[in-house]
């Protein structure tokens, strides 16, 4: 039985490579780039759920230093830059995705272009697959955009809520 799962897994792993390398292959080099920057947002975003889920805790553990002194003044900012660390590159990278897709776009046309300057006829062919690449870069670079952005808001949200709570707890005698 279990070798039977491993055989699936490994066959369904190796169908999904196949199809990721037909889909960058398809989508023209912009694709590289869209999967460069992917991977860093991705990257990003589990390091900071990471941090939420396991480092903030431990982090709101530490003793309570006395209100108003200097202690509680340097806490809270080490707080706030613990919170806000790599949200502004989240927020960045989700704005450089739909970039790269309208870049991957232009491409395809400006390839699409010139096949039918070198053919010089429109063949349904040629320009069938220049509009296909201009299509995927965009739909990439929009749903990881996309993503990017709910993620970065749900991630700002915490750091807000989190940031509310320390300063209460600071401010409680």
């Amino acid at each position: 039985m279990g070798g039977r799962l491993l055989e699936t897994f490994l066959s369904f792993f190796h169908r999904s490579e196949q199809h990721i390398e037909d889909l960058m292959d398809f989508g023209g080099p912009v694709m590289w780039p869209l999967l460069a920057v992917s991977l860093l947002l991705w990257t990003l975003v589990l390091e900071r759920y990471w941090f939420f889920l396991h480092a903030l805790p431990k982090f709101l553990e530490r003793p309570v230093p006395p209100p108003h002194s200097s202690a509680a003044t340097i806490g809270m900012a080490e707080m706030k830059i613990a919170l806000r660390r790599h949200l502004r590159l989240i927020k960045t990278l989700s704005g450089i995705l739909p970039m790269l897709g309208l870049l991957g776009t232009v491409t395809g046309i400006i390839e699409t272009f010139d096949l039918i300057r070198l053919f010089g006829s429109a063949e349904t062919r040629i320009v069938a697959r220049g509009v296909s690449q201009a299509l995927i870069t965009t739909l990439a670079g929009l749903v990881m955009g996309l993503f990017g952005v709910g993620v970065f808001y749900n991630l700002n949200r915490r750091a807000r809520a989190f940031e509310r709570r320390y300063a209460e707890r600071l401010l409680q005698p």
